[in-house]
């Protein structure tokens, strides 16, 4: 039955409802975050922390890349280096 203390009817409704939304929009996020990746093909699922991990990693890797430019001008950013770019897509 309905807790004790809480008015009856539609603030439950209401509070459903805005928890819906609230998840549909952070999934929502995170599927554009993903889309942002490199070398995760579209329709690869991946768990929420996956991708934050794919996300920093890929954000520690361009920040490297940059630091490497003011280093050395004129080479680019290359390709992916393999320190530290771990790809958790499970094969």
């Amino acid at each position: 039955g309905p807790r004790a203390g809480a008015p009856p009817g539609r603030p439950a409704a209401a509070n459903a409802a805005r928890e819906r939304s609230r998840v549909q929009t952070l999934r929502h996020a995170f599927l554009e975050l993903q889309k942002t990746l490199p070398s995760v093909p579209p329709d690869t699922k991946l768990s929420k922390l996956d991708v934050l991990l794919l996300a920093t990693t890929y954000i520690a890797h361009l920040t490297r890349s940059l630091q490497d430019e003011e280093e050395s001008p004129g080479e680019g950013l290359g390709a992916l280096r393999g320190d530290g770019y771990l790809h958790p897509v499970k094969v």
